[in-house]
């Protein structure tokens, strides 16, 4: 199957679309990605590429030559010089993306082919490819939706990245698997921030479990945690470096008093309330 076909079948203006491969490979693609600014990213670009089509498919790079389908969007109009920095996300980690040398380009996201999204996989092709080409250069369809299923290791080998546990928590289909397991326990969890030696232990005791728990992380960053939100006021940002693993599993039905204790002997084992590495402050 090519990509030509489900553009057919979607009703997708092939002469007048653009294809878009983001490479996260580079530094500065992959943070915005992982911030969930990619689109401003995109629509923010150096040179008119966007000037001469209506609308684009967006990919950003998987391994190889692979490419994960991200949406269908529509220009809608372009700006330029000191009109594109107010168009910049706040807290935005490259300014110069947004500077006077750029093009803003105003892309309104569609509901074609959203049924497609986070499933989509082609082969962007072999050599030295432009990231944007028209949709006339057709691709291979490498799989749609099966081969994105990840699946859950069990709960000792639970190593996630904030990214990761925000497309858990976010319903993202490739961990339903996930959800559904971290849902049905409670734990003994730690947080840790990977590049600046500091560690967390927290305890869930709740009818929603884990999940409930580290739910409450991507929507506020700090969980409402003293230590780790003193942390991110020190070092804002800081939890795109965070690793949330599993220490120990408890059951669906236990009591406050029994958690706490639980975590209690974790925090003496692993020297947590120690202010030169721990972040716990109970």
């Amino acid at each position: 199957m090519h990509l030509s076909s489900i553009f057919t079948e979607y009703g997708v203006d092939i002469k007048n679309t653009k294809l878009v491969r983001h490479p996260l490979n580079k530094t500065d693609i992959r943070e915005v990605y992982e911030r969930g600014m990619i689109e401003a990213y995109q629509n923010s670009q150096s040179k008119n590429i966007f000037d001469n089509c209506k609308y684009i498919a967006a990919f950003v790079g998987m391994a190889g030559t692979e490419a994960l389908f991200i949406g269908m969007y529509e220009i809608i109009g372009v700006e330029y010089g000191e009109a594109v920095a107010q168009h910049m996300p706040q807290d935005y980690p490259y300014p110069d993306h947004f500077d006077n040398n750029h093009r803003y380009y105003d892309m309104r996201k569609m509901d074609v082919m959203a049924d497609l999204v986070n499933k989509l996989v082609i082969d962007w092709g072999k050599g030295a490819l432009a990231w944007f080409q028209w949709a006339e250069n057709d691709k291979e369809v490498l799989s749609i939706a099966s081969r994105n299923e990840i699946p859950f290791p069990g709960y000792e080998e639970v190593i996630l990245t904030y990214t990761e546990l925000s497309d858990i928590v976010n319903g993202d289909i490739r961990y339903q698997k996930w959800r559904d397991a971290l849902s049905n326990v409670n734990g003994i969890y730690l947080i840790c921030d990977t590049k600046r030696n500091k560690q967390y232990i927290g305890s869930t005791y709740n009818d929603i479990g884990i999940l409930g728990r580290w739910g409450e992380y991507v929507k506020t960053l700090d969980g409402g945690d003293v230590g780790i939100k003193e942390h991110l006021k020190e070092y804002p940002g800081a939890h795109y470096d965070f690793q949330y693993t599993i220490l120990r599993v408890l059951p669906k039905p236990i009591s406050v008093n029994e958690a706490t204790q639980v975590e209690s002997l974790y925090k003496n084992k692993l020297c947590t309330r120690n202010e030169e590495y721990g972040l716990n402050r109970n």
